[in-house]
């Protein structure tokens, strides 16, 4: 038997190039071996750039600047926005305008897009996933009392679905996955057909 091109002391774990504590519960939960280290890029959306295209560009930028510092390391970036008629919602600057996203939001389906990328040297595989989110009819008293709690004011569209905002979800169409920010069915797609999950959590190819 031919031995293995790569054992997992060489392949060493993943980083993950994100201080979001919700991508690293995700592979916590999956059993991923993993370091974080957040990358510092300017996340300014372009001119007229696309919420779907400004995700992938940004995930692929920050995977490329882990990478340049680790190098034969696999890293893993991701990027999510929430979008209303392709206008980005990022996150609040203050109660107000939590509120004022909010009220766009109550009633309507919006999407969010999560960009992405994995990475080691020069081999990049990215992807964009997006979910349709349909929110429930909303008072505005409602959307203050929810800014108020402080949960919406780090979030993209000032909610946070694995929170006190799915109280406000009536349904998604998609992975609930993507829109907390790491759309671990294709990610684990991905992992398998480049061998890694066999590698790191020893589980046979298919």
């Amino acid at each position: 038997m031919s031995e293995p091109l790569e054992s997992t002391a060489i392949l060493g774990p993943l980083i993950l190039a994100s201080g979001s504590p919700r991508r690293a519960q995700w592979l916590e939960a999956l059993r991923i071996p993993f370091q974080k280290q957040a990358p510092d890029v300017d996340e300014t959306p372009l001119l007229d750039e696309p919420a779907s295209d400004m995700v992938l560009r940004l995930s692929e930028l920050k995977a490329e600047v882990v990478s340049r510092q680790n190098p034969g390391r696999w890293v893993l970036a991701a990027d999510t926005t929430v979008a209303l008629d392709e206008h980005v919602l990022g996150k609040p600057e203050s109660v107000d305008d939590a509120v004022r996203m909010l009220m766009l939001l109550q009633g309507r389906v919006h999407q969010v897009h999560t960009g992405l990328c994995l990475r080691r040297d020069g081999e990049v595989h990215s992807f964009v996933d997006t979910a349709e989110v349909r929110f429930r009819p909303l008072t505005e008293s409602q959307a203050r009392w929810y800014a108020g709690t402080g949960e919406p004011m780090d979030k993209a569209g000032a909610y946070a679905i694995q929170g006190i905002g799915a109280l406000f979800v009536a349904n998604v169409q998609g992975s609930f996955a993507t829109v907390m920010g790491l759309p671990v069915e294709r990610l684990s797609e991905r992992l398998e057909r480049l061998g890694l999950l066999g590698l790191w959590l020893g589980i046979p190819r298919g």
